[in-house]
């Protein structure tokens, strides 16, 4: 459930690109206990992913996208512009995770965030011979 609440992130990327025209300072409102508790939870969504992963497949580096995951869920759920319906949207913010032992925490992210390139069957085949989700991610396109 609280990978639903929040990867609502699909459309919290597509709309980052509309609030950056005209920021205004963050309220406190912001910081109320429902929001910092559905942040917890988003967070641990992603690192329970990881870590379900790396254990599954007993073999990985579980340390990058545990101590990496509330940086990429800000990024992804407040200041990145991306649109998985449209994932070669020209516009679109590049993310570059430069330590590739810590990419489940980038495969996390986009399967979390709506990308259809990254489903749970292919998370659960995480480091398996010829799986889309290496140990190191690649680009063959």
């Amino acid at each position: 459930a609280p990978a639903v609440a929040c990867f609502a992130l699909a459309a919290a990327g597509a709309a980052a690109s509309r609030r950056r025209a005209g920021r205004k300072a963050r309220t406190a409102a912001k910081a109320t206990a429902v929001s910092a508790e559905v942040d917890t939870d988003c967070v641990n969504a992603i690192r329970f992913l990881a870590v379900d992963a790396v254990n599954k497949a007993n073999s990985g580096h579980p340390g990058a996208p545990m101590g990496q995951a509330p940086i990429g869920y800000v990024l992804f759920a407040e200041e990145m512009n991306f649109n998985p319906e449209d994932p070669d949207w020209v516009n679109r913010d590049r993310f570059v995770l430069s330590s590739g032992h810590g990419c489940m925490l980038q495969y996390s992210l986009l399967h979390l965030a709506g990308y259809s390139s990254v489903s749970i069957e292919d998370i659960k085949q995480f480091r398996q011979w010829g799986s889309k989700t290496p140990g190191h991610p690649e680009n063959f396109e």
